[in-house]
């Protein structure tokens, strides 16, 4: 074994689930990548649409839900308002919402190679 890390990708929409540091076992929205290795968590409540935490994808799991309408506007170059961001995270999370793309694949811990 080598020891590697397979990696996971992460696409602006998709919602995970923190797996390492204080919000351990919060969910939150990816709003941004830097590389492979890094993304932008936010919530709109603890961490606003303007000031998302900087996050290892390591320290990440996906889920099978990707909000589609966050990537169309972080795509398009419009701004994310904290109020609706809240409003379609915590209607997905709370199974009321229907727009949310549900991917087929499964939705693992990186595993070792």
């Amino acid at each position: 074994m080598s020891g590697t890390i397979e990696r996971v990708s992460f696409k602006v929409g998709d919602i995970v689930i923190v797996r390492q540091g204080r919000h351990r076992g919060s969910m939150f929205v990816v709003v941004g990548t830097e590389g492979e290795r890094r993304v932008f968590i936010a919530d709109g409540g603890d961490y606003p649409a303007q000031k998302p935490k900087k996050k290892n994808v390591l320290h990440l799991q996906r889920t099978l839900m990707n909000l589609e309408d966050v990537a169309e506007r972080v795509a398009g170059g419009k701004p994310l308002d904290n109020g609706w961001l809240k409003q379609r995270f915590t209607a997905v999370l709370n199974n009321s919402d229907t727009s949310c793309k549900q991917e087929v694949e499964a939705s693992e811990w990186p595993k070792k190679k």
